[in-house]
């Protein structure tokens, strides 16, 4: 590799290390932030903030996955993907199941209190949060504002680009259609 690649590379790790520790961290954090937040309120959690937790953590733990995944992609070490990738894989669909159970959740929530209580507003945001986190790793990539590049490319016109993981996805599964059984 000459120099200029490895500079590349370097800083990609170095702008990819700290993101898969603050996505698992947020698996814990947003939980714990909703129960401060609806205490604070004097309200309950319900079991409708519940799923809507659980379907924000568990798209949570996806991401972790797939931001270690690819960084240690860029390090050169395949092994870690060769083990997550057939995991997350399966997890597409059921993830994207339980994120359409927290809004469904969320709605009901808000529905059935009548108006926008402490645990409604909670379960809505953890339910789109978990939807929003279904898109950035599953179909296209929504974060921008850590890397120039992505955020010029949205603002010319060009659009979102196609999610990582979705690549990396789309290649193992044509793999796993192509291989002999």
């Amino acid at each position: 590799m000459n120099n200029q690649t490895n500079t590349i590379r370097a800083a990609l790790i170095k702008r990819l290390t700290p993101y898969w520790k603050m996505e698992a961290g947020n698996v814990f954090m947003m939980p714990v932030a909703a129960v401060v937040a609806i205490n604070y309120f004097d309200d309950a959690v319900s079991l409708p903030v519940l799923l809507a937790m659980l379907s924000c953590s568990s798209l949570l733990v996806i991401g972790a996955v797939a931001l270690r995944m690819h960084l240690e992609d860029v390090k050169g070490d395949r092994a870690f993907g060769a083990r997550a990738l057939p995991w997350l894989s399966v997890a597409q669909w059921p993830s994207l199941g339980l994120a359409l159970v927290g809004l469904s959740a969320a709605g009901y929530e808000r529905w059935d209190d009548g108006r926008w209580s402490a645990s409604a507003v909670v379960a809505a945001i953890l339910a789109v949060l978990a939807l929003l986190e279904y898109i950035n790793y599953y179909m296209v990539q929504l974060q921008h504002f850590d890397h120039k590049a992505d955020i010029k490319r949205v603002f010319s016109g060009k659009g979102f680009r196609e999610a990582h993981l979705a690549k990396v996805l789309r290649k193992y599964r044509q793999g796993l259609r192509s291989a002999p059984r």
